[in-house]
C-alpha cells in the first residue's frame, strides 16, 4: 500500500534542537517533545517542561500563530504540561517559551520544524522482516562499549551483560541483509537503557527521546533509516508503552502520584492475556495483568493518567517523522490500556494512513488471537485499530510441525482457523523470536526439517519475520542472555566469520543458500506474498498447497516424512489443472506433473506451474 509519508530526512541534532538561553535563574532541564512539526493534522501538542520549583509559574509563548491553550500544574512542583495548539497553515518556526516563577525567569527556544514528503510502501505482506538484537549482532564501533558516567559498562564475558553491537555495525550489513533477501528491519529498542545491569534488550528505558549511547547517537539512527531506504528496504521501530526502567529520570520525581502502577507496593501481572477477551473476566484479575508489574526492575506505567498516555502517544509519533519510519512493533500489547492503545492507533493513522502498527500479543490459542486482529469483529465491539498482530499459533504449529516426530498436520490444523481473522494476510507470522528457545534448536538441530520450515515461512500467508542467525542455525536456548547470542563474526578476533559464506560449516551453507534463495524468489512472487490459498489436508506427514494471483499459480510440497514419499498428484487435479509440468522455482529443474511425484525425505518443493 503506498502512501504519503511526510518526514525528516536530515534531522539536526537533538541538542540543537532545544536552546536555554542563559543569564536568567530559573532553569527548564528538560523539555519533551523535544521539538515538533508544522502540518501536522492533529493540531494539538503537549510540551513536558521539567525544572526546579515551576509551581505557579507564569508562562507565554512568543509566536503569532502557535496558541498556547493551558499551563497544567502537576503533583511534583516541578513539572509543567503545556498545551499548545498549531493550526493549520502554521510555518516553520522557532519561537521562546517564557517561564517566570519565583526563581526568576528563563527562555526556552522551541522548534517546529517542515515536514517534507517522501513515498513509501508500508510493512506488508510483501515483505520479509528481519529481527535482530542490536547489542549481539556486530561491533562497528568499540569506543562506546563502555561509555562515561553509564551505569553498565560493556562486559562481553557476561551473558546478560552488553556485548557492544551498535548501531555502526548494524549500517555495516545493511548489503548483507539485502543480498539475503530481506526488505525491512526490526531491532530491538535502541533507546536510551540506563540501567545497573541487565539492559542490553532495551526494554527497561530510561530516557524515550535518545539512543543510548552505547549504541550510537539519534543521528545515527536517522542515517540507518536513510540508508534502508536508499535500498528500498524499510525500518522498523520497537517501542514500549507498557513500562519503562526503574533507573528512568522521572523516577526519581514522578510528576503525579498515580505516574505507575502499584508504586508503594510491589505488584507482579498474572500474564494472562486470555483475561482481556474473557467475558466472564473479574475485575481483580483484570487488574492484576494490566496493572501488575513485569519484574522489578520495570514501573508498569499508568495509561488512565491522561498526561502518561499523551506522553507515549506524541513520542511513538515523534520517532516516526524524525527517523522517517515505516513501521511500529508494540511491545506488550495487550498489557496496556485498550482505550488508550485504540487512540494511539487512530492517531498515528490520522498522520501516516495504513503505517504498520504489529502488537505483540502473545496467545497460542488463534481465537485468542483474532481478538486483538485487525478489524475484528468482537461481541463487545472492541478493535483494536492494529494492522497487524503477532501471529503465535503458527509459531507454535511450526515448532510442533518440525520437531522430532513431528506432524505438519499442526500447519494444517492452524491455518483452518484463519476464519477466526478478518484478514490472515495481515497476520505477522514467525518461528521464534528474541525471546524463545531458537528455532533450530527447538526442532532437534535438525537442518533438513529447518530447511522445509523455512519453505512453510516463506510461501504461507502473512508477513514472515525471521530472528537474526536464523540463516546460520544460532541454536542457543534458555536463558535470554543466551538465545541472544552474538552473531559469529561481529566482533574482531571471532574465530568464525559467518558473514563470509565460505567460513560456513557445510549445514550452515545449506541452511543459508536455502534460505537466501527462498526469500529473494519471494521478494518476486506476487502469488507468495498475496495470492489465495488452497491446501489439503495432510498424508503421510505430507503437505500440499497452491498459492496464486492473477496468473501467477505456485505449487508447494512439503515432507516432513523421514523416508521418501511416491505423491499420487491426481489427487491435487483442482489445483494442478491440466498443467502437465512445472518449473523447480529454487533449482529451475523441470519437474513433470503426471501420475505421481517422488519427494525426498524431510524436503520441500515449490513448483512454478507451466502449460506444454
Amino acid at each position: 500500500m503506498r502512501l504519503v509519508f511526510r518526514g525528516v530526512r536530515v534531522v539536526a541534532a537533538i541538542g540543537l534542537l532545544m536552546v536555554l538561553v542563559s543569564g536568567f535563574s530559573q532553569s527548564i532541564s528538560r523539555i519533551e517533545p523535544p521539538n515538533w512539526w508544522a502540518g501536522m493534522s492533529n493540531p494539538n501538542l503537549q510540551v513536558m517542561l521539567y525544572g526546579e520549583d515551576l509551581k505557579g509559574a507564569k508562562v507565554s509563548i512568543d509566536s503569532k500563530e502557535v496558541e498556547l491553550v493551558k499551563v497544567n500544574e502537576a503533583n511534583s512542583p516541578n513539572y509543567l504540561f503545556l498545551d499548545l495548539n498549531i493550526p493549520e497553515g502554521t510555518t516553520a518556526q522557532t519561537f521562546n517559551i517564557n517561564v517566570k516563577s519565583k526563581n526568576g525567569k528563563t527562555k526556552v527556544a522551541y522548534q517546529l520544524m517542515e515536514r517534507t514528503s517522501r513515498e513509501l510502501q508500508t510493512v506488508d505482506a510483501s515483505d520479509v522482516v528481519y529481527l535482530l538484537t542490536p547489542d549481539r549482532f556486530v561491533n562497528g564501533d568499540p569506543s562506546n562499549d563502555t561509555v562515561e558516567g553509564m551505569k553498565e559498562a560493556g562486559d562481553r564475558s557476561n551473558r546478560g551483560g552488553r556485548h557492544g553491537g551498535d548501531l555502526t555495525g548494524v549500517i555495516s550489513k545493511l548489503d548483507y541483509l539485502e543480498d539475503m533477501g530481506i526488505t525491512a528491519l526490526w531491532l530491538n529498542p535502541v533507546v536510551e537503557n540506563d540501567m545497573p545491569s541487565y539492559s542490553y534488550h532495551g526494554y527497561a528505558i530510561t530516557d524515550y527521546y535518545k539512543v543510548d549511547p552505547r549504541y550510537g547517537s539519534n543521528e545515527q539512527y536517522v542515517e540507518l533509516a536513510n540508508k534502508l531506504h536508499a535500498k528500498g528496504m524499510k525500518l522498523v521501530i520497537d517501542l514500549v508503552f507498557n513500562h519503562c526502567g526503574l533507573s528512568h529520570w522521572w523516577m526519581e520525581d514522578m510528576p503525579y502520584s498515580d505516574w505507575v502502577h502499584d508504586h508503594n507496593t510491589y505488584g507482579n501481572t498474572n500474564y494472562q492475556l486470555a483475561v482481556e477477551s474473557d467475558p466472564y473476566s473479574s475485575q481483580s484479575d483484570l487488574n492484576q495483568m494490566e496493572k501488575g508489574w513485569f519484574v522489578p526492575t520495570m514501573p508498569d506505567l499508568n495509561q488512565d493518567n491522561p498526561m502518561m498516555a499523551n506522553y507515549l502517544i506524541q513520542n511513538s509519533i515523534w520517532w516516526i517523522e524524525y527517523a522517517g519510519l515505516d513501521g511500529i512493533r508494540m511491545d506488550t500489547h495487550p498489557y496496556n490500556s485498550k482505550e488508550v492503545m485504540k487512540e494511539w492507533t487512530e492517531r498515528v493513522h490520522a498522520e501516516y494512513p495504513g503505517f504498520y502498527l504489529l502488537g505483540e500479543t502473545w496467545v497460542g490459542e488463534p481465537s485468542l488471537e483474532a481478538y486483538w486482529a485487525p478489524e475484528a469483529n468482537n461481541p463487545n465491539g472492541f478493535e483494536s485499530g492494529l494492522t497487524s498482530i503477532t501471529d503465535f499459533p503458527i509459531c507454535y504449529a511450526m515448532q510442533n510441525a518440525f520437531k522430532e516426530d513431528g506432524d505438519v498436520w499442526k500447519l494444517y490444523e492452524t491455518l483452518s482457523k484463519d476464519f477466526l481473522y478478518n484478514d490472515p494476510l495481515s497476520n505477522t507470522i514467525f518461528p521464534d523470536n528474541h525471546d524463545m528457545d531458537r528455532f533450530y534448536h527447538s526442532i532437534g538441530n535438525d537442518v533438513n526439517r529447518l530447511n522445509t520450515a523455512m519453505t512453510f515461512l516463506m510461501t504461507t500467508r502473512g508477513t514472515p519475520q525471521l530472528f537474526y542467525g536464523t540463516e546460520i542455525l544460532m541454536e542457543k536456548f534458555g536463558d535470554h542472555g543466551d538465545l541472544r547470542e552474538d552473531y559469529p563474526g561481529g566482533w574482531e578476533g571471532d574465530e568464525q566469520n559467518a558473514f563470509d559464506f565460505e567460513q560456513l560449516t557445510a549445514d550452515q551453507q545449506i541452511a543459508f543458500d536455502h534460505l537466501r534463495k527462498l526469500m529473494n524468489y519471494r521478494k518476486a512472487s506476487k502469488a507468495l506474498q498475496i495470492g489465495s490459498l488452497v491446501h489439503f489436508m495432510p498424508r503421510d506427514n505430507v503437505y500440499v498447497y497452491k498459492r496464486a494471483f492473477e496468473g501467477e499459480e505456485v505449487l508447494v510440497i512439503l515432507s516432513n516424512n523421514n523416508e521418501e514419499v511416491e505423491l499420487a498428484l491426481d489427487r491435487f487435479a483442482e489445483v494442478i489443472g491440466d498443467h502437465k509440468k512445472g518449473v523447480n522455482a529454487l533449482t529451475s529443474e523441470h519437474v513433470s506433473l503426471e501420475n505421481t511425484l517422488k519427494v525426498a525425505p524431510e524436503s520441500s518443493l515449490i513448483i512454478e506451474l507451466s502449460k506444454d
